[in-house]
């Protein structure tokens, strides 16, 4: 999965209940308990905050950990 800057415009226009259960399924997808990321109003308002001032470099560099993470995953 690529997160480009149409992507992550399309992501902020989810409510917060929408944002925390996309964050859920990818958490899942990549290995991790997704109840173990603790969700609540306030963590999810930060993402929303934190993904809102995401950068293009920022946004390359997500997208490479991600690709990292998933290839090593397989092996």
């Amino acid at each position: 999965m690529q997160i480009d800057q149409k992507m992550l415009n399309r992501i902020l226009t989810m409510n917060d209940e929408q944002l925390a259960e996309l964050i859920k399924t990818i958490a899942a997808e990549a290995g991790i308990d997704p109840a173990m990321l603790g969700l609540n109003p306030n963590n999810v308002a930060q993402i929303r905050q934190a993904l809102g001032s995401a950068t293009k470099e920022d946004l390359q560099q997500l997208n490479s950990v991600y690709d990292s993470y998933r290839q090593n995953r397989r092996k």
